[in-house]
């Protein structure tokens, strides 16, 4: 009895193990297929990823533009550019009619025997298939196999001119201040598949026409265009009346085929509103009354002599402190440094006893040289008022430095800087040259009596212009060494560039120039006087030579300023190189 109890227990025993065994085996069978099909998604997921990013690199190598056209008998071009650095595959095209948009955009697929493009040329992707088009406009996309989209307008006409010029205009700014400047841009493009040749802009026509107050020829007068090529017309107009008034332009352009006959563009227009000028900021006073960018700080402009020799007498240097702000502005302090580049540098630009003459601040808190290299005007006792939307002059005569040893100063550097109560301020970016012996100081400046250099003449700011009014301006080219040993060589030049919107610019006088000065009007409106002297300057009989000229301000209903920038250059008996310069600012009143 009790050995069949004991076999009995045995067997189950055994079953047990073999049952578990089998589970086990099951379970492991099972793990190691989930393992598996993990393992593969996971590969499929990184191939996956490395395929995506491969395409995506690609796509961003890939570079290429499109011109698109119609031959004389309609048929479109679509003319691929591959300017990337692999090769570019074009699957569609498709064509979109912007004059019917109820038609539906329709697909083109390319052809495999035009669909790739080598790197560096260009190629027709229709080549092999003729697409007629009916006349009206389109939009073309080319889509690469990579997904890159370009997309051009096509214009096709009915009249003989249809398949040449198609135009375009845009007027900058849309909404123009009254008297001020708009600019008007014509975008013209050969659509045909022929060279067109002489492409020159129409008359401009303004309605209404009495709104012109001054106006400029386009800009450039006339061009070739290879099939697909445009160019930019541009002309600036000055518009006058009343806040609100719109201002249409409108033109064409016009050229002649390889072939002969005429090809004349559509007519297109714009328009530009007239405004007041806050409007632009909800009657915010604080607009741009400088024609450089507006900023709540003083505007530094400077007056350098080049070059400086070895003279006992000064040369003019100083600073035009402009206030841009409609509120009044403090200067204590402002200053001149120069520094010539070069190691262990000794040349001084201004000895520390420099000799200052005071043109203007004037008083016992004057101008000096507190060390070399500096010329300084402080008075933090009583600083100089300038007052809103205005300009002050701080002007000073002083003596050259020395060179260390036998040198010759090509360039030097200046830079300027002003302590005021809205902050402290400088400008850099100047430069002026010195020569080591006797030599000659050459300035430019304004001045209110002809071939003067008395201190009490020279000026360089005109506040309080009327808005409308002439203006007369003398402006003097003069060797401030009174030594007659060396001069500037006949043949020199001084520069004047009128600012823009100043008009009707003429000479008045002329002493000591070739006659008459060149007066040169560029396409912004800005107007360039060039006068060539006639003898030598700074020799025994001649120490000065003027230009004077008359010109019309700005017809303004805000207070503005303007900088008229005045230059010369040539050469000395050393054959040393001159370059004053003097940045003259003009403030006109507001009514």
């Amino acid at each position: 009895m009790i050995n069949i109890l004991l076999h009995t227990s045995n067997s189950r025993r055994g079953i047990s193990s073999v049952v578990g065994a089998l589970i086990f085996t099951v379970l492991m069978i099972a793990g190691f297929s989930a393992m598996s099909l993990a393992l593969d998604s996971q590969t499929d997921i990184v191939n996956t990823q490395r395929v995506v990013a491969d395409i995506e690199l690609k796509k961003q190598q890939e570079q290429f533009g499109i011109a698109v056209f119609a031959d004389a008998d309609n048929i479109l071009n679509v003319s691929v550019d591959n300017n990337g650095q692999n090769p570019v595959e074009i699957s569609r095209i498709w064509i979109t009619n912007k004059t019917l948009p109820t038609q539906p955009a329709t697909p083109f697929t390319v052809t495999s025997d035009d669909a790739f493009v080598p790197t560096g040329f260009t190629s027709n992707v229709l080549s092999t298939q003729s697409l007629y088009m009916v006349p009206d406009t389109y939009d073309v996309k080319v889509i690469s196999t990579l997904g890159t989209v370009r997309t051009a307008e096509l214009t096709i006409g009915t009249g003989p001119s249809s398949n040449g010029l198609r135009a375009e205009m845009i007027t900058n700014p849309p909404d123009v201040i009254i008297g001020q400047n708009v600019t008007v841009a014509m975008v013209v493009t050969n659509t045909g598949s022929t060279i067109i040749e002489d492409v020159s802009p129409g008359s401009l026509t303004v309605t209404p026409a009495l709104a012109v107050v001054a106006s400029s020829s386009p800009i450039p007068v006339s061009v070739d265009l290879t099939p697909g090529e445009s160019v930019l017309f541009s002309w600036d107009y000055t518009i006058s009346g009343s806040n609100g008034d719109p201002v249409n332009f409108s033109s064409y352009a016009s050229g002649t085929e390889l072939d002969g006959p005429t090809v004349i563009s559509n007519t297109i227009s714009d328009v530009s509103t007239l405004r007041l000028p806050t409007e632009s900021t909800g009657g915010d006073q604080n607009y741009n009354i400088i024609n450089e960018d507006l900023l709540a700080r003083p505007k530094l402009f400077l007056i350098i002599p080049s070059p400086q020799g070895d003279s006992n007498d000064k040369a003019l240097w100083g600073i035009n402190v402009a206030n841009p702000v409609n509120a009044p502005m403090e200067v204590s302090k402002l200053s001149i440094t120069a520094f010539a580049p070069g190691a262990n540098n000794n040349d001084k630009i201004f000895a520390a006893s420099c000799g200052a003459v005071n043109i203007f601040p004037t008083g016992t808190n004057s101008w000096n040289c507190p060390s070399e290299n500096v010329i300084m005007w402080q008075n933090y006792a009583n600083p100089v008022v300038i007052a809103p939307n205005s300009t002050q002059q701080f002007l000073v005569r002083v003596l050259p430095g020395t060179i260390a040893g036998q040198n010759i100063l090509e360039t030097v550097v200046v830079q300027a800087s002003v302590f005021t109560t809205v902050g402290s301020f400088g400008k850099s970016g100047y430069q002026t040259t010195m020569y080591d012996g006797t030599e000659v100081i050459g300035n430019v400046y304004l001045s209110s009596n002809v071939d003067s250099r008395n201190n009490a003449d020279i000026q360089s700011t005109r506040t309080g212009i009327v808005p409308g009014s002439t203006q007369t301006f003398n402006i003097v080219f003069a060797d401030l060494d009174t030594s007659t040993s060396t001069w500037i060589k006949s043949g020199a030049q001084l520069i004047i560039n009128v600012p823009k919107d100043w008009t009707d610019v003429q000479i008045v006088n002329n002493y000591g120039f070739v006659n008459p000065p060149t007066i040169t009007t560029f396409g912004d409106g800005s107007t360039q006087i060039i006068g060539v002297t006639s003898t030598n300057l700074g020799d025994a009989s001649n120490q000065a030579d003027t230009i004077q000229f008359s010109a019309k301000a700005p017809s303004v209903t805000n207070d503005q300023m303007y900088v008229m920038y005045v230059l010369a250059q040539g050469q000395t008996t050393n054959n040393f190189s001159i370059g004053p310069l003097n940045e003259i600012v003009l403030q006109v009143n507001g009514s």
